[in-house]
């Protein structure tokens, strides 16, 4: 299996000799033998390896999945880095499945730890089983061309060298080379969609229609990979010719527009969508909407969409802007000791100080060192601009960013309030605290805040 894989590899031009390569970790038999494998690639061809495992506190087991994927690093001589994550808040918090806020949360576990390092690559240990699900699931959902190609062996840093192998491909090199892994019992859990897509639906297509669906299912998103660039590299000729900028908003030529091909529309209006909103996960029924309002007689149609998106029909030209005049815009001085009402959002802050050695964590509540911060402090909304310092990211995000990646919604991000002095962003309340404020070992006196709804200051 090992020169299986390598000439994958080579084939998708992955990985060049010398690269620096952050593998994901869980501790699994896939991603056991994919860093098994990593590891002799780059004993062949040089290179930086390291592990990232991240323990979603999930099952009684995690903190034993860690230590095995600790121990084996420390055996093998690479480094691992590890993070816990209580997902299930997190799920909780962003009214998103475990499923949809765990690969979120290993991502962005991922990406910054990769930029910290300064990692060439992220591996992933997904593989022809993996794919075959994911085409399925996509399929079931009614997806299109996009969701039809499943995972691409390379997208960005993100690179998924197993896709050439198969699960079963996998255990047997397991065994082989005798690779310690942990089993994760949520594997077998029903209440996961994908579970019962793993243990029932293709089980019972290799006995009733193909013994071979999980090739053909890999077979189909090959194809649909190549058409969906095919599609894209079109999108890409036309854009320029039909888009512009103007003052905010982005038009497109409706006449040009009108002439391309249905799912070139699409196409089209989708990156429309997602340049305007930044968000990607736009429906079906959304751009047809849009592609009614192109044939519909008229000007002046006004179209409203989610995340205050408005899609209007001026005379010939599709116009595409997304409306925050409602977002509310506040900023309030801090004292401490002291309390801050929010008359915008209905919030009341108290904030304490607390010494170190006393500090017990609490719902609703966040601690930052009181010593780090600097003055004035404020508790105020975003501002065009705004960058902050994640913990355990190397240099400055923007808070845009920042939101994206919690899959904040665009009508939502000015009502999330931020503690800040200056520039300096030391905590978006209910997400995060920032580098620069986080509580350390040396730590002596905590400032903790506390948030309460519909409760004015007394």
């Amino acid at each position: 299996m090992y020169q299986t894989v390598v000439r994958y590899i080579n084939d998708q031009n992955m990985l060049k000799p010398g690269a620096r390569v952050l593998v994901g970790v869980s501790g699994g038999a896939d991603s056991m033998a994919l860093l098994h494998i990593l590891q002799q690639r780059c004993m062949d061809n040089g290179g930086v390896l390291w592990a990232a495992h991240l323990n979603h506190s999930l099952r009684s087991q995690a903190g034993q999945d860690e230590q095995l994927v600790r121990d084996t690093c420390r055996r093998w001589d690479i480094p691992c880095y590890t993070k816990t994550v209580d997902v299930a808040a997190v799920a909780a918090r962003t009214k998103r499945s475990l499923e949809e806020a765990g690969r979120d949360c290993r991502y962005q576990f991922f990406r910054e730890l990769a930029d910290e390092l300064g990692a060439d690559h992220i591996a992933t240990a997904h593989h022809q089983d993996d794919q075959a699900e994911s085409v399925l699931l996509h399929l079931l959902r009614g997806s299109g061309i996009r969701g039809l190609q499943g995972m691409q062996p390379v997208k960005g840093k993100l690179i998924r060298p197993l896709l050439c192998v198969t699960r079963q491909d996998i255990e047997r090199y397991v065994q082989e080379h005798q690779l310690p892994f942990c089993q994760d019992l949520t594997n077998h859990d029903p209440a996961f969609v994908r579970n019962r897509i793993r243990l029932h639906l293709i089980p019972y297509l290799q006995e009733a229609f193909n013994p071979r669906i999980v090739e053909a299912l890999n077979r189909l998103a090959a194809i649909a990979q190549e058409e969906n660039a095919a599609l894209d590299e079109m999108a890409d000729r036309q854009w320029p010719l039909l888009s512009s900028w103007v003052e905010g908003t982005l038009e497109l030529d409706a006449d040009r527009l009108r002439e391309e091909p249905a799912a070139l529309q699409s196409r089209l209006i989708l990156r429309a969508l997602v340049e305007v909103s930044h968000q990607s996960d736009w429906s079906r029924d959304d751009l047809l909407k849009v592609r009614e309002l192109l044939s519909k007689p008229g000007s002046n149609l006004i179209l409203q969409l989610a995340d205050d998106v408005r899609v209007g029909k001026v005379y010939h030209k599709l116009v595409f802007t997304q409306d925050l005049t409602d977002s509310p815009s506040f900023c309030y001085p801090v004292t401490v000791p002291g309390q801050v009402y929010i008359r915008e959002l209905g919030m009341n802050y108290s904030l304490a100080i607390v010494p170190a050695q006393e500090w017990q964590p609490a719902p609703d509540t966040i601690a930052l060192d009181l010593d780090r911060l600097a003055s004035p402090l404020c508790l105020r909304s975003r501002q065009a601009g705004d960058r902050l310092r994640p913990l355990g990211f190397k240099g400055r995000k923007s808070l845009k960013k920042y939101f994206m990646e919690q899959k904040i919604p665009a009508r939502q991000r000015n009502r999330i309030v931020l503690l800040a002095a200056g520039e300096e962003i030391y905590a978006v309340m209910g997400f995060m605290v920032t580098q620069p404020a986080v509580v350390t070992d040396s730590t002596r006196r905590i400032l903790v805040i506390k948030a309460r709804p519909d409760a004015k200051a007394t």
